[in-house]
């Protein structure tokens, strides 16, 4: 995708977290867009700070931890989540659905992400400073498949070339429709405290 933005390669993005807020009817958050690596306030401004799904998308996942160290009061709590593609139950596979699977991984780090990042997250925790830190995993169950398969299989079909891209694609929403059709995603969380 070479950094074109999802809207770009015509994959449907959920409403933003502040439209989103609002048709939920929230009026009492503040939403920004930002840059992880050079957020707009000052040192010292957050009691807590929660990412979700962010690290596996990062270059530099060192250095948006610094940044969140730095925003980031004494005695305050950072927590990540990030999933790790090492840890996926699919069921039934074929060969095709694993090429799908494969080459998005592989999409993903030729974006400079990581799919494994789930399992450095308490490491990358106690480099940056962080202190009593504690992790966890779970698994998130796709229900329906499409709500996994459909975004894949978009994604796929904006950077893949034609012909592999549509059977990737095609194989996806297949296996979305399949009554035995079984998607979880490992997800691994951790907790710390700036010391």
């Amino acid at each position: 995708m070479d950094g074109q933005s999802l809207h770009e390669c015509g994959v449907p993005v959920a409403l933003v977290p502040a439209e989103s807020a609002f048709t939920q009817g929230v009026s009492n958050a503040n939403f920004l867009e930002g840059n992880i690596y050079a957020l707009p306030f000052p040192d010292n401004s957050f009691d807590a700070i929660f990412s979700h799904a962010l690290f596996e998308h990062l270059q530099e996942p060192a250095q948006a931890l610094r940044e969140l160290w730095r925003v980031l009061k004494p005695g305050g709590i950072v927590g990540l989540r990030s999933p790790d593609w090492g840890g996926f139950l699919i069921a039934p596979s074929t060969s095709e659905l694993d090429k799908a699977f494969s080459y998005y991984k592989w999409l993903q780090q030729q974006n400079s992400g990581n799919p494994y990042v789930g399992r450095e997250l308490r490491a990358l925790l106690r480099q940056s400073g962080f202190t009593n830190i504690q992790a966890s995993a779970s698994y998130q169950c796709y229900e329906p498949l499409s709500e996994a398969t459909e975004y894949l299989a978009l994604l796929i079909e904006a950077s893949a070339k034609v012909d592999e891209a549509t059977a990737m694609s095609s194989a996806l929403r297949e296996w979305s429709q399949h009554p035995d059709g079984f998607f979880a995603q490992a997800w691994c969380e951790v907790v710390g405290w700036k010391g």
